[in-house]
């Protein structure tokens, strides 16, 4: 038989290697030098008489045996191993049924092919099994790499299952011994090389183990970038949070419409401002840290709503935490349009707008029970206008605290103006913990403590995130000017019949 190509290893499919041996009378059994592959690969010679395969002479492993009558004493007995070549063309002429280690594929017979175990192919490379194969799987004891010298699909995994549960999967197993919280279970690498030829991994996606107690576990993904040559935190979703650029690098989040290319853009660094800045349908390039542009009519550009249907409803809060200005430099808020600033409120709590227009609702299609005011003569005689300084001015200033002029809510209570009174709970711009705080001795010289209560009592609990609650009364001076206009027209019509009676005296 021909072989195209370099000759065949020695030992493999050609070698015909003969053993000896010498009959004596009784021995019907020998021992080979090798296993043939089966009776039909051995030449079996007795005193220059070949003999038929199976039917004078059996192979088990390296035992040949003679069946029937032993060899006569001094016969010679030639065995000769003819390699079992494979007929070109032709199946099923190869069975290494059992065989371990038996199709070797290099000199040193440590890397070969075995089928030992049913259904299970093993394939060993340097003395080390590397991959084996069954019917339903197929495993690879070490790194696995895919090399393609195109830009076609590198790794396809493909399901043909017809039905909903889904698939393929792709599952990354770590099977510890020992797990632990803050193992690594995974890890995806997206690796290339810089222009110094350097492998870098430019792209890493990481799972790890946050707790691995048995009903408890919890995971944590993480989805890092590289920036400036070093790898950063730039997405990690925990058990309890997901965090956006944990490593502070200089990164924008940006959200696209159908439209609009910036419909939401959240910006690391901008014009300066480290705190970085958020834009809605804004660049935000002139550095306001939050900006909302709203380019339709007859829609609010921001609408803040408290839909709680209990309890206290804090629907907007406005606090400087840094600083105290009180001053008209400084303002809450601003509210202004291409002409000019139509409202104001400054620091201090001083208000403006532009028309000098401040009112409320008044249509009498929204009243009932629409009368005469009552005299508002006594109340207003009773009044005590008073000049004061409030206390957080004198805490701040001191003797430069000024004066200012208005009255006293216990004092318009005591006047039984008790209806232009109100008490109110305020807060100062410190926050608190949710707790109970008893009054002190500074509150009690500042006046902020409400009748019936005093030092030591438990005032009012602080409220996280709110501030310093404490109990004030509150003067409606709306009430107060409407009760000093229809007191001012009853003085009015005094003035007019004295102006009359006069006139009659002087005409008299």
């Amino acid at each position: 038989m021909s072989y195209i190509g370099q000759g065949l290893p020695a030992d493999t499919f050609q070698g015909f290697t003969t053993d000896s041996f010498t009959g004596d009378g009784s021995a019907t059994t020998f021992t080979l030098s090798k296993e043939p592959f089966s009776e039909d690969t051995l030449i079996v010679v007795i005193n220059n008489v070949i003999q038929k395969p199976t039917t004078n002479f059996t192979v088990s492993g390296t035992t040949l045996t003679i069946v029937g009558t032993a060899v006569a004493s001094g016969d010679v007995i030639y065995a000769i191993h003819m390699g079992g070549p494979l007929p070109i063309g032709e199946v099923n002429k190869l069975d290494l049924n059992g065989g371990s280690d038996q199709l070797i594929l290099d000199a040193d017979a440590d890397t070969t092919i075995s089928a030992d175990t049913d259904d299970q192919i093993d394939f060993k490379a340097g003395g080390t099994d590397i991959m084996s194969l069954t019917a339903t799987t197929a495993q690879i004891n070490d790194g696995l790499t895919v090399t393609v010298s195109d830009n076609t699909d590198t790794l396809t995994v493909e399901s043909t299952d017809a039905d909903s549960s889904g698939g393929p999967v792709l599952k990354m197993y770590r099977n510890s011994a020992s797990p632990a919280d803050s193992d690594t279970t995974g890890k995806i690498n997206f690796v290339a090389r810089n222009d110094n030829s350097e492998d870098v991994t430019l792209t890493a996606i990481e799972q790890n183990i946050v707790d691995a107690s048995d009903g408890a576990e919890d995971g944590l993904l993480y989805f890092r970038t590289m920036k400036d040559g070093t790898s950063t935190d730039a997405l990690h979703i925990s058990p309890t949070e997901l965090v956006v650029n944990d490593s502070q690098v200089d990164r924008d989040f940006r959200i696209e419409s159908d439209s609009n290319a910036i419909l939401f853009k959240l910006q690391g660094v901008n014009s300066g401002n480290s705190a970085g800045t958020i834009g809605f349908n804004s660049s935000n390039s002139d550095g306001n840290f939050i900006e909302a542009v709203n380019p339709q009519s007859g829609v609010y550009s921001l609408m803040v709503q408290a839909s709680t249907s209990s309890g206290g409803i804090y629907t907007l809060g406005l606090r400087s935490t840094g600083q105290a200005p009180d001053d008209n430099s400084s303002a809450f808020i601003n509210a202004f349009d291409t002409g000019a600033v139509r409202f104001r409120v400054y620091s201090d709590g001083d208000v403006q707008n532009h028309d000098n227009s401040y009112g409320s609702t008044s249509d009498s299609r929204i009243k009932q029970g629409i009368r005469d005011a009552n005299s508002q003569w006594d109340d207003i005689k009773a009044l005590k206008v008073r000049n004061f300084k409030k206390n957080d001015d004198v805490t701040k200033y001191g003797d430069k605290a000024w004066e200012q002029i208005g009255v006293i809510a216990q004092e318009l209570e005591a006047a039984g103006m008790d209806k232009c009174v109100k008490q109110e709970v305020l807060y100062t711009s410190e926050d608190q913990e949710t707790k109970e705080y008893l009054y002190t001795q500074k509150d009690k010289d500042q006046g902020l403590i409400p009748e019936g209560k005093d030092v030591g009592d438990v005032q009012i609990a602080k409220t996280a995130n709110v501030g310093d609650i404490k109990e004030y009364k509150t003067v409606k001076y709306s009430i107060l000017y409407m009760k000093a206009i229809k007191a001012l027209q009853e003085a009015m019509a005094k003035i007019e019949t004295l102006e009359t009676k006069v006139k009659a005296l002087e005409d008299a």
